[in-house]
């Protein structure tokens, strides 16, 4: 027997965006559950997002401070700031996130999470940060080699895409956390991170090659374009230096430009060059 008040067909009926039952959610209605329901990002605390980003940004922040030619000291108390600030806020940051994982369009989705979440969680990374070296420098070790600015520009691209790759694993099953029987394991869900890293960073390429090969040059240079100008507006605007921003566009550009060259080539030899298959 199904029990009634378990099942939700709606928004309006849910508590929780995850006991809606529809495979494709507007953006509109993602917006107006959060806003009825705002408990739900905290009873729905993704404990994956934040396993895996103590993990991910505690490796990030030691290696660019390590990088940097800071000391010990001052990267370990680098890393420990980060962490401690990551583990209050990345849970509700996934939460919210995996509330747009049905929303559609998908290109909004992505662009709404890709701008919102980083926003909030380096505005809380740099107030921590900046106030752990300004303020407490006597008690937790400053950095003396600008390490923090450098690693801050890094780490506002990294949340970006690292943003945008959480998005595309919960749209296909991976760390989700509440979703009914949708929810896996931890196991499973780093089983399939292999193929899910894979698939999403040939996404942007494989993308680039179905536009050339039906013709659409003109989406395959904007799509290009955009690509390598973000990557440099991003760095170079962050770290506060033209430098960075041309450098980064330009090897952006030519690493995409690479990537993008050997996956017409394999399309072609594997027989995916039909302009049927753009979209």
């Amino acid at each position: 027997m199904i029990i009634s008040e378990e099942i939700h067909h709606s928004i309006a009926d849910a508590d929780d965006i995850e006991e809606v039952w529809e495979t494709e959610i507007s953006v509109a209605d993602v917006f107006r559950s959060l806003l009825h329901h705002p408990a739900q990002l905290v009873t729905r605390w993704n404990w994956k997002s934040v396993l895996l980003a103590v993990i991910v940004r505690g490796s990030f922040y030691f290696t660019v401070y390590q990088a940097s030619r800071e000391s010990l000291l001052v990267t370990l108390t680098a890393v420990l700031v980060e962490l401690f600030f990551r583990f209050i806020t990345t849970g509700i940051a996934g939460a919210l996130v995996q509330s747009f994982r049905k929303a559609t369009p998908l290109w909004l989705a992505g662009l709404i999470v890709s701008i919102l979440l980083p926003a909030f969680s380096h505005t809380v990374e740099f107030l921590a940060h900046y106030v752990q070296e300004r303020y407490l420098y006597d008690i937790f070790a400053a950095s003396e080699n600008s390490a923090r600015q450098r690693t801050f520009a890094i780490s506002v691209l990294f949340s970006v895409i690292s943003v945008l790759f959480n998005l595309y694993a919960m749209r296909n099953g991976a760390l989700l956390v509440g979703a009914g029987e949708a929810t896996q394991s931890l196991r499973n869900d780093f089983k399939q991170m292999p193929r899910l890293l894979s698939e999403f960073v040939i996404a942007l390429p494989v993308l680039i090659s179905r536009f050339l090969e039906s013709g659409k040059v003109l989406y395959a240079f904007g799509a290009f374009f955009t690509f390598g100008f973000t990557v440099g507006a991003i760095l170079g605007t962050f770290r506060g230096k033209w430098q960075w921003a041309w450098t980064s566009a330009l090897g952006a550009w030519a690493l995409l430009f690479c990537v993008c060259l050997l996956t017409v080539i394999v399309r072609r030899i594997l027989g995916h060059n039909s302009g049927s298959e753009a979209t």
